[in-house]
């Protein structure tokens, strides 16, 4: 046991390695696609080429200043101080203050908002300054300052005094001079713009993803080819590993379901959404606001919760199917249930509505009656709750009567009764079966007591039959093993030991014959007999015998022919048996009376004749196996025959009956008559 405890689940430990292996397998697969997509997209990727080399990016960058000029035109142009200040903190911008620059006073605005791009943008016309990053107004008060700060970077472009001067060569002044942006937006502008990237990327926006995913590709696209069908051909085979490892367990056979799996689906559903809700949440909310490494930590630990909502989900799903519990833990198959039950016992629900309705009905006649008369209103309220504590109370208490009788049945006292008259309804037809139920089991009890002492009782008897000529037989050979014996007395042994044999091959048969009848592996020949005839036959058998025990057979027969349908030799046998029984046991010099009588589809057979022994047990241990009329068991019978008869007669449809009173022995076998033999 202990040995199978400690064993352990293959199919469970193959199924978490695939949970573990999967998310890589799924990332690799979506990075390969993502990469081939890409590469088609903006053009196949050079190994000697990073991000910002690129043209997307350079077209990227272009875009963020053509859209942040817009944006602050948008602000600045055609709209009153009110509205302006509205515009500017829809925009972003935290407030603004005035400056001293080259002896001009100028309006700066600033924007302390986490973005990689860093900009200075002047408005020369109406000496307007807009700048961002967490150096803003506050630190710089000196414009030069300010400029100086984004040139530290790398990566730059600025527009000033009608010239550009950039780190970005696909967006410099020869490539740019020919083009609507710098014919229309630039030169016609009153604009000074310096912008760039912050050299370490610190916060998480298109830039840090693009360079990321620019990155990722890059590594990627050269083994596309190979990763993408190993990836789906691993993840296919993956599927029923999975399928199969799910609910199992090394301490359970099957399949184990735990809390979360005999809730109702839409419960269990309802709270994996809500849990992958908050990770993607998590994703979305900390990846876009905060610096770039925490942005990581929170995409990662938003990825991990979703994707374990989704193994959740997968699992309580396939466990339920499993188990065939998929559709009885819906709340539509509880509903269903609950209106099906509320059907099964609509009589009961009818009774407990008119009661509820009742009590309803008498709260709002009584509160009606409030406005009239408050005193008696209480009263009849206090009466009307008096009275319905008193109904629930003597219920509760027959339930309680009830449940301890039943405990007291469980712990084996037998003898437990209710007094069914205290009882009403349905608690007292309760009574009346937990009383048929003890008394039911005080049978039991006694038959079980009596089958053990009759058990007791064959072991002995069987034991003392076959003992007795068993030992003859060995006590006679070792005489006939001594020399000097006469012929005579060899005969004669030889003659108590044929004698002993036959008894106990008797005794074998007899076994034999007992133990197919009771057992029914007896092939019948259902035939037409006549009754009569039978008789006759197996009395004229059995005359010797009686004549030497001076017995005088007073036999009855039917007017007419009577006929059974049953086998002819096992007929015979049945009355033989009979026959045999009385010629051993009956009272010498006394009469046996036989009688054959027909009542309308009955046909019956009676014997009935005085013991010579005490009949000092019942019939029904009489009829038991090994048992004999005498108790001393020295007659030669088996004390099977009446067994073997009643068998043999049951087998044939018939039925075999045994009545003592005193010493009157009586035997009945009745049979139906046969088609067209019924007595009008």
């Amino acid at each position: 046991m202990e040995e199978k405890k400690n064993k352990i689940c293959w199919a469970r430990v193959s199924k978490n390695v695939c949970y573990f292996v999967a998310p890589f397998l799924i990332a690799v697969l979506l990075l390969s696609i993502i990469s081939v997509i890409y590469a088609y997209d903006v053009g196949m990727v050079k190994d000697n080429e990073d991000y910002f080399q690129t043209k997307r990016f350079a077209e990227t960058y272009l875009h963020s200043v053509n859209n942040l000029k817009t944006g602050i035109e948008h602000i600045s142009e055609g709209v009153d101080e009110d509205i302006k200040t509205n515009y500017l903190y829809s925009y972003g911008y935290d407030g603004w203050q005035q400056i001293e620059s080259n002896g001009e006073e100028l309006n700066i605005f600033y924007n302390s908002g986490s973005s990689n791009l860093l900009y200075l943008m002047i408005d020369k016309k109406r000496n307007e300054v807009y700048v961002n990053g967490e150096y803003g107004a506050s630190y710089y008060t000196n414009m030069e300052d300010l400029k100086e700060e984004i040139m530290r970077n790398h990566i730059y472009w600025i527009y000033s005094n009608g010239k550009i001067t950039t780190s970005i060569e696909k967006i410099n002044e020869d490539r740019l001079k020919n083009t609507t942006f710098y014919q229309n937006n630039l030169l016609k502008s009153d604009y000074e713009i310096y912008t760039a990237l912050q050299n370490d990327l610190p916060y998480f926006d298109t830039y840090l993803s693009d360079s990321f995913v620019y990155s990722v590709v890059k590594h990627q696209y050269d083994y596309a080819i190979y990763n993408i069908p190993i990836a789906i051909t691993l993840l296919i085979l993956m599927i029923p590993v999975v399928l199969i490892g799910i609910g199992k367990t090394r301490n359970q056979e099957g399949i184990y379901l735990n809390r979360f799996d005999k809730l109702p689906i839409e419960v269990t559903g309802s709270l994996i959404l809500l849990i992958g809700g908050l990770g993607v949440g998590i994703f979305f909310g900390i990846a876009t606001n905060i610096t770039a490494i925490i942005s990581i930590i929170g995409i990662t630990i938003g990825m991990i919760v979703i994707y374990a909502c989704c193994i959740w989900l997968l699992e309580t799903i396939v466990k339920r199917i499993k188990t065939h519990t998929f559709i009885k833990t819906t709340l539509a198959y509880w509903f269903y249930q609950k209106v099906k039950l509320a059907f099964q016992h609509m009589k009961l629900l009818v009774r407990i509505g008119v009661i509820c309705a009742g009590f309803a009905l008498a709260n709002w006649i009584l509160f009606a009656m409030s406005e009239s008369d408050p005193f008696m209103t209480v009263i009849l309220f206090m009466v009307l709750y008096a009275l319905s504590f008193m109904y629930v109370l003597k219920r509760g208490i027959w339930f309680e009567k009830t449940n301890q009788a039943i405990e007291e049945i469980y712990q084996g006292k037998t003898d437990t009764r209710l007094d069914e008259e205290e009882f009403k309804g349905e608690f007292k037809t309760a009574a009346i079966h937990i009383n048929d139920i003890a008394g039911g089991f005080s049978n039991a009890v006694e038959e079980k007591l009596k089958s053990e002492r009759l058990k007791t009782e064959l072991i002995t008897n069987v034991s003392h039959d076959i003992k007795t000529p068993l030992t003859s037989i060995i006590n006679y050979v070792d005489l006939l093993k001594k020399e000097g014996l006469s012929e005579e007395k060899v005969a004669e042994y030889l003659a108590i030991l044929e004698n002993k044999a036959q008894r106990l091959k008797k005794l074998t048969e007899d076994l034999v014959e007992a133990s197919k009848a009771s057992s029914g592996n007896i092939k019948l020949n259902i035939e037409r007999l006549e009754v009569n005839e039978l008789m006759k036959q197996v009395s004229a058998e059995f005359e010797d015998k009686f004549q030497k025990r001076k017995l005088e057979e007073i036999i009855t027969f039917t007017q007419n022919p009577v006929y059974i349908k049953a086998d002819s030799r096992y007929m015979y046998r049945v009355l033989e048996n009979m026959y045999s029984n009385i010629s051993k046991y009956a009272l010498e010099n006394s009469r046996v009376y036989t009688d054959i009588l027909q009542e309308g589809k009955k046909v019956t057979i009676q014997m009935k004749n005085i013991s010579k022994e005490k009949l000092n047990i019942t019939a029904d241990e009489l009829m038991q196996r090994f048992v004999r009329g005498d108790a001393s068991r020295n007659t030669e019978g088996s004390g099977l025959g009446l067994s073997i008869a009643r068998s043999l007669t049951e087998l044939q449809g018939g039925e075999f009956s045994i009545y003592l009173d005193g010493d009157l022995f009586k035997i009945i076998i009745e049979f139906e008559c046969s088609d067209g033999d019924v007595k009008p």
